[in-house]
């Protein structure tokens, strides 16, 4: 199913901090920044399709422990 146009908006700015965040050098920024990312994530992660987010985005997300959230939910 593809992505509604709110889903790709809220998929690119997820990419687009997670990218960033590794280049931030100013701690408060950093900080901030992560703060935002966990929020969207928190928030649209479940309605995305992990498969649409690029390698860097995907690894700064395991790092940050936010790729759990990405896609619905798995139940074992």
């Amino acid at each position: 199913m593809p992505e509604t146009q709110e889903q790709w908006y809220n998929r690119q700015a997820i990419e687009q901090l997670a990218q960033h965040i590794p280049f931030e050098r100013d701690a408060a920024s950093k900080s901030e920044q992560i703060e935002m990312l966990r929020g969207l994530v928190i928030q649209h992660g479940r309605s995305m399709d992990p498969e649409m987010f690029g390698f860097e985005a995907r690894n700064e997300l395991i790092r940050l422990g936010l790729w759990n959230r990405i896609g619905p939910e798995e139940h074992a």
